[in-house]
C-alpha cells in the first residue's frame, strides 16, 4: 500500500475507495480492513502525519495533533496530581490530620480535569458507588477531635439498590469514651453536580475501652431495645436536615470522591476500599 509520506494524491485516492466501501458494505472485506488499519496507523504515527500536508498546509494535521496531545498531558496531569494527594495521607484509608500541604494538593487535584463529568448524576455515580467507602480528609472532623485529643475514623457502605449505612468509629480517652455512632439511610441525585444522603435512623454503641473488639450494630434493628434507643433515634431524626443533606460533589473518579459540606463551608474526601 502507498503510505502517506511517499503518495500524498494516491493516498487520498485509497481514502475515497476505503469510504466507498464503508458505505456500500457493512461489514468490510478483510482486505479493506487492512487498508483501514493502516489508514488509521498511518494517521496516528507522528512520523507520518508529520510527512503528509493537506492542500493549503500541515495545519489540519498540526491542530489534530495538538488536540491528541492536550488530551494526552490532561490525563497525565490529573493522574499526577492524584498521586501527589494519595502520596500525601499518612493514612491510606483512614481520616488524616489537616495541614496545608494535603488542603493544596487536594485542590489542585480538583482542579486538575480528571474528574467524571456530571460527577452529581445518577447515571454516573450508580456504577461506582457501590462499596465501602472511607473518609480519608476532612479539616473539620480533625479540627474538632483534635479539641478533645481525639480520634474519629469514618465509613460509608453503600449499596447498588440506593440504601447506605455509616459507622463513624470514636475514642476520646480524655472524656473516657469510645465506641461507633451510625446511621442508615439512601442516597440519590439533586442535579448533574449534586448529591444528597437521606438518612433516617440513627444508633450507638457504647465500648468500655479502646479495644474495639466489637464492631458495631450492623443495623438499627440489630440494636437491643433500651431507653437510650429510642432517646438516640429521636434526636438523630431530628437533626436530619435539608443543609446535612445536599452536598455538591467537586470531584468523582472510579474510588475516589470529594464532596463539599457547605454547612461547615469545608469539604470531605473518601477513598473507596479495593
Amino acid at each position: 500500500a502507498d503510505l502517506p509520506s511517499k503518495q500524498p494524491s494516491r493516498f487520498l485516492l485509497h481514502l475515497a475507495e476505503l469510504m466507498t466501501i464503508t458505505l456500500e458494505k457493512k461489514t468490510p472485506t478483510p482486505l479493506a480492513a487492512l487498508q483501514r488499519a493502516v489508514l488509521i496507523v498511518a494517521f496516528v504515527a507522528p512520523l507520518r502525519c508529520d510527512a503528509f500536508s493537506l492542500p493549503g498546509g500541515p495545519s489540519f494535521q498540526t491542530t489534530q495533533l495538538n488536540l491528541i496531545g492536550a488530551v494526552s498531558t490532561q490525563a497525565v496531569q490529573s493522574s499526577t496530581e492524584k498521586a501527589n494527594f494519595l502520596e500525601s495521607l499518612e493514612l491510606p484509608f483512614d481520616l488524616n490530620p489537616r495541614s496545608e500541604g494535603r488542603t493544596k494538593l487536594l485542590n489542585a487535584l480538583m482542579d486538575g480535569g480528571g474528574s467524571f463529568a456530571n460527577p452529581g448524576s445518577k447515571e454516573t455515580f450508580e456504577l461506582t458507588a457501590p462499596g465501602v467507602w472511607r473518609v480519608v480528609y476532612a479539616p473539620h472532623m480533625t479540627i474538632m477531635t483534635g479539641l478533645f485529643q481525639g480520634e474519629l475514623s469514618v465509613q460509608y457502605d453503600l449499596r447498588d439498590d440506593g440504601t447506605m449505612t455509616s459507622h463513624a468509629k470514636y475514642s476520646f480517652p480524655l472524656l473516657n469514651l469510645w465506641g461507633y455512632l451510625s446511621v442508615s439511610g439512601t442516597y440519590g441525585s439533586v442535579n448533574r453536580d449534586v448529591c444528597r444522603v437521606d438518612f433516617n435512623e440513627a444508633w450507638i454503641k457504647i465500648l468500655d475501652d479502646d479495644t474495639f473488639a466489637q464492631g458495631p450494630f450492623p443495623t438499627i434493628d440489630s440494636v437491643p431495645d433500651s431507653f437510650a434507643k429510642s432517646i438516640i433515634r429521636n434526636i438523630g431524626r431530628l437533626l436530619f436536615i435539608e443543609p446535612f443533606a445536599v452536598f455538591p460533589v467537586s470531584y468523582l473518579d472510579n474510588d475516589l470522591i470529594v464532596f463539599d459540606f457547605e454547612l461547615l463551608g469545608t469539604r470531605i474526601c473518601a477513598r473507596k476500599e479495593p
